[in-house]
């Protein structure tokens, strides 16, 4: 009876040793599965610039499909892509319309048109696809495990196509500007093309 006893007991502290080697922690996470070895440089990058051309990322985090989570993270880098060239024309058309003839006011509304054209003209087909990155997540959960996925994308823009939208952007400002008889709009746009190319 007695060695029946130490052999129940032996069975039990080697079944809770076991068990207890296994155990995670409920909400803990790592990563089972990985597109490459390490994660890119750009993941965390928005916006970057070369002198041939201008990069955008976008990343979204624990989405349960991953070609979602793609397409979500390509939607993202568009949304950069925006963001970022309505910045940069933005401070271009600031620093070289400064000294114009125009009113405060009416440089404001000219600065304002040629952001908003130079958005509209940058061609989205023309954005190439470079590189996307994933890892697929494992996350323990009362039940059991969950997968979900972090996915990025990164695309790019050549700085010629750029100059091209900005281009089209001010020549379409200096039509506006004659079809409006607006003589100081006109040569503000005349003079921002010659500055800029």
């Amino acid at each position: 009876m007695k060695n029946l006893i130490l052999a129940a007991g032996a069975c039990a502290v080697l079944l809770s040793a076991g068990c207890a080697g296994t155990q995670r922690t409920v909400g803990g996470q790592r990563i089972v599965e990985r597109s490459s070895s390490s994660q890119p440089n750009w993941q965390n990058v928005p916006f970057s610039e070369s002198r041939e051309k201008m990069n955008f990322s976008g990343t979204v985090k624990n989405v349960a499909d991953y070609s979602v989570g793609l397409r979500q993270a390509k939607a993202e880098a568009l949304k950069n892509v925006a963001e970022s060239i309505q910045t940069r024309v933005r401070t271009e058309f600031v620093e070289n319309t400064r000294g114009s003839n125009l009113s405060t006011e009416d440089l404001g509304k000219f600065v304002q048109d040629g952001v908003a054209m130079v958005a509209d003209n940058i061609e989205i087909s023309g954005l190439l696809p470079v590189e996307s990155y994933y890892e697929k997540v494992e996350t323990t959960t009362w039940g059991g495990v969950e997968y979900s996925y972090n996915c990025s994308v990164l695309v790019e823009l050549a700085v010629s196509d750029y100059k091209i939208a900005r281009k089209r952007a001010i020549e379409g400002l200096a039509d506006e500007a004659r079809r409006a008889n607006n003589k100081a709009a006109e040569e503000t746009a005349q003079e921002l093309l010659e500055k800029l190319y």
